[in-house]
């Protein structure tokens, strides 16, 4: 699968996204299939409204990813801030009543989001990376053992580009 370049007046390019977000206090909230199925409509609608794509996502019980495109016109807090925001105003406002009994308040999602940007990928590459990545969430290590993670996968990935 090849991925099209986003044209415009002035630029040619691509922009793509991983962003993770989690619900407050890491509740299943996703467990319940009515909360997936509305979480991930009000998910795309804002995301819509934003003209930013939706190549791939996924959630497990107590997390969502997304995989967006063409968001260059946007900050990475900003699409955090709007997804975040408008999913939990409306989930809250509508539908409190399908998660009353593990969230209580104004929250809905975490304060925080993990991101990172992505190249040129296709969707089962994306796919197989988010169900590599669901034991590793918001896993916090020093700068050193940061380090030696990150020195072993340049050597992991100079022995197979050797190949």
């Amino acid at each position: 699968m090849t991925q099209d370049l986003v044209r415009t007046t002035s630029t040619v390019g691509e922009s793509n996204l991983h962003l993770q977000i989690t619900p407050a206090y890491r509740r299943d909230l996703f467990r319940d299939e009515e909360v997936e199925h509305l979480t991930r409509a009000y998910i795309r609608e804002k995301l819509g409204q934003l003209n930013i794509a939706v190549l791939a996502e996924d959630c497990g019980p107590d997390h969502w990813h997304l995989f967006l495109a063409n968001w260059k016109n946007h900050s990475i807090p900003k699409i955090a801030q709007h997804v975040k925001g408008y999913s939990s105003y409306m989930m809250r406002k509508h539908h409190r009543h399908l998660f009353i009994h593990k969230l209580w308040g104004k929250k809905f999602w975490t304060e925080g989001y993990f991101y990172r940007t992505v190249g040129v990928v296709n969707k089962e590459t994306m796919q197989r990376y988010i169900e590599q990545s669901q034991s590793k969430h918001w896993e916090k290590v020093d700068a050193r053992t940061y380090e030696q993670r990150k020195q072993l996968q340049l050597t992991t990935f100079i022995k197979r580009s050797a190949l």
